[in-house]
C-alpha cells in the first residue's frame, strides 16, 4: 500500500503553485494522494496576508491534528515564517517548517519516500488527476516594495527571480501534456529580472517555446505595466490573455502615499487607458483595501468613485487587517471595525455591479474558453462560462457569448 498524504493549500496563486509542486513530487516518488482523514502525513501551506488568514491556518492545523489516523502534520509557508514558535505549541505531531522545499523533504522522509527535488528544478507533472486545468509557474518570489500594511516581505524575503531555463522547461512540459492555460505567478512578477531578461522578453520566450496553451498573467503591479508588456499581449494573437489584474489598493492619492504604493491615481489610470486603447476588449480586475488607518469618509468616497470610473471587470475587496510589525499596524488612527465593514459592503456592492456590467459587455463577442469540467469554463476575460457537459476538460474552445445568468456567461461553441 502506497504511503498516503494530503496537501492543504491556503492563500494565493503562488501558494497554489508551491502546493501543487509538493503534491506532484510526492506522487512522482510513489506516494498516494488522499483525504485528510486517510492521510499518514498532511502538509499545510499557509498564508498570513490578513489576520483571518492566520486564524484559518491555525484552524486547519488543529483539524488536521484531530484527523482519524492521527497523522503527522507539516505546516509550511508564510504564516509559519512569521509565527513559527506559536504554531509549534499546537501539538507534538505538528512540524513547523517555513521552508517549502524542506517541508517537502520532511514529508517524503515521514512517508518513506525519496524525492530528488531541488529548489529550482520542479519538473514533476502538475496536471491531470486531481490537479487543476490551469497550470501555474512561479517565475519570481519575494518583494522589495515594503508597502506599509504588508507583511509578505517579512515572510518571503527580498525579490528573487527564477532561472529562465527552468521556467521554459516547465512551460514545455505543460504544453506537451496538452495543458490549456499557463498562469505566470509570483509575489511581484513585474519585478522579474534575470540578467538583461525582463518580463516582456520572458513572455516572448514562452510564446516561442510553446504552441498550444494560452498564457495568463496572475497579478501585475500597476507601475510595471510597461508599453512593452502591453504590446506583447496585444500582438500575441490571443496567446496571452487580454486580462490584467492590477492591484489598485486605493483610489485615493493620500491613502496611496500612506500605504507606500509606487504610483498615484493619475498614473494608474494612464496605464489602464493605454492597455484599453491597444486592446478595447481587455478585462482589468483589481484588489482594493478599505479602512486603512486614517482613511476619512472623503478618502473612501474618492476611492469608490475612482473604482467606478475605471470600470473594473472584477474587484477583490479587503478590509484593512493589522499585521504585527508593519508601519501601518503601529498607527494610532485605526478605523473602527463597524466603519470598515460598512465601507467594504459599499465597495462590494459596486464590485458586483461592475462585474455584471462587464459580463453584459461580452455578449455578441467571441473569446477562447478553458473547459474546467462540470459544465463550467473560464473565459479569456476571466469570467465563468456555462458549457455543454461533454466538453473535454482542459481543452480550449472558441465561444460566442449570447446570454448570461447573473455573472455566468453562456453561448455557442464555434470551434474546438
Amino acid at each position: 500500500m502506497a504511503a498516503e498524504f494530503c496537501v492543504q493549500n491556503l492563500g494565493c496563486k503562488v501558494n497554489r503553485v508551491e502546493s501543487d509542486t509538493i503534491c506532484a513530487e510526492l506522487l512522482a516518488a510513489g506516494g498516494r494522494q488522499t483525504t485528510r482523514d486517510r492521510a499518514d502525513v498532511i502538509v499545510i501551506n499557509t498564508c498570513t496576508v490578513t489576520a483571518e488568514a492566520d486564524a484559518k491556518a491555525r484552524k486547519e492545523m488543529r483539524r488536521s491534528l484531530d484527523a482519524a489516523k492521527k497523522p503527522w502534520v507539516i505546516a509550511t509557508g508564510c504564516a509559519t515564517a512569521i509565527r513559527q514558535e506559536t504554531y509549534q505549541q499546537l501539538g507534538s505531531r505538528l512540524i513547523v517548517e517555513p521552508d517549502r522545499l524542506k517541508a517537502l523533504q520532511k514529508a517524503a522522509e515521514l512517508l518513506g519516500l525519496k524525492t530528488s527535488a531541488a529548489p529550482d528544478d520542479h519538473t514533476a507533472i502538475r496536471c491531470g488527476g486531481e490537479f487543476r486545468t490551469r497550470v501555474g509557474i512561479k517565475i519570481q518570489d519575494g518583494c522589495d516594495n515594503a508597502c506599509s500594511y504588508c507583511v509578505v516581505p517579512a515572510a518571503r524575503g527580498k525579490a528573487q527571480s527564477m532561472h529562465p531555463g527552468d521556467i521554459i522547461r516547465q512551460a514545455e512540459i505543460a504544453d506537451s501534456e496538452g495543458i490549456g492555460e499557463l498562469v505566470i505567478t509570483g509575489v511581484n512578477i513585474g519585478a522579474y529580472s534575470h540578467g538583461e531578461l525582463h518580463l516582456a522578453a520572458l513572455l516572448r520566450l514562452l510564446l516561442d517555446s510553446t504552441s498550444q496553451l494560452r498564457i495568463r498573467l496572475s497579478s501585475l503591479e500597476p507601475q510595471h505595466l510597461s508599453d512593452d508588456i502591453i504590446e506583447m499581449i496585444a500582438g500575441s494573437q490571443a496567446r496571452i490573455c487580454a486580462h490584467l489584474h492590477l492591484p489598485l489598493q486605493s483610489g485615493c492619492d493620500r491613502t496611496l502615499r500612506e500605504m507606500g504604493r509606487h504610483y498615484n491615481c493619475a498614473s494608474f489610470e494612464e496605464r489602464l487607458r493605454r492597455a484599453q486603447k491597444a486592446m478595447p476588449h481587455i478585462a482589468v480586475s483589481t484588489d482594493v483595501i478599505v479602512g486603512f488607518p486614517g482613511e476619512s469618509e472623503q478618502d473612501f468616497c474618492e476611492s469608490l468613485q475612482f473604482c467606478e470610473r475605471m470600470g473594473f471587470s472584477r474587484m477583490h475587496v479587503f478590509r484593512y487587517s493589522k499585521r504585527p510589525g508593519t508601519p501601518a499596524s503601529m498607527r494610532t488612527d485605526q478605523i473602527a471595525a463597524q466603519v470598515s465593514n460598512a465601507r467594504a459592503a459599499k465597495m462590494r456592492e459596486l464590485a458586483r455591479s461592475l462585474e455584471l456590467q462587464d459580463v453584459r459587455s461580452r455578449l455578441k463577442t467571441t473569446e477562447s474558453v478553458l473547459v474546467e469540467g462540470d459544465g463550467r469554463g473560464r473565459s479569456e476575460s476571466y469570467h465563468q462560462v456555462l458549457l455543454p457537459t461533454d466538453a473535454r476538460k482542459g481543452s480550449l474552445v472558441m465561444m460566442r457569448f449570447t446570454d448570461h445568468r447573473d455573472k455566468l456567461l453562456s453561448g455557442e461553441i464555434l470551434s474546438t
